[in-house]
């Protein structure tokens, strides 16, 4: 026998859809895949019916675990470019380092 939803657990797929991120006038995609040479990708887009404005980023991680290294990068419609190099030094402590940058465009 299946156990009923509990009473916050009614409608919550119909309160999502206004919860969750959705506006009006906006149009969004979001797209999530991996290589089978185990790179992920992310990409992300929304368009504004209302003022034209299209703005949209791509995500690519890396990830080499026998050397503890992951690699991401990030860049999106405003030129601006990310970079994330992190190093787990030691699984059973959770140890690790992280370098990040960011270079746009105009300011360099």
């Amino acid at each position: 026998m299946a156990v009923p939803p509990t009473y916050a657990d009614l409608g919550k797929s119909a309160k999502d859809i206004f919860n969750k991120g959705y506006g009006f006038g906006l149009v969004k995609l979001d797209v999530k895949t991996k290589s089978a040479s185990g790179v992920e990708f992310k990409t992300s887009g929304s368009s504004n019916t209302d003022t034209s404005k299209v703005a949209g980023s791509l995500e690519t991680k890396y990830k080499r675990p026998e050397y503890g290294l992951t690699f991401t990068e990030k860049w999106n419609t405003d030129n601006t470019l990310g970079t994330e190099i992190w190093y787990l030094m030691c699984e059973s402590w959770e140890m690790s380092i992280a370098c990040r940058t960011v270079c746009h465009e105009n300011r360099g």
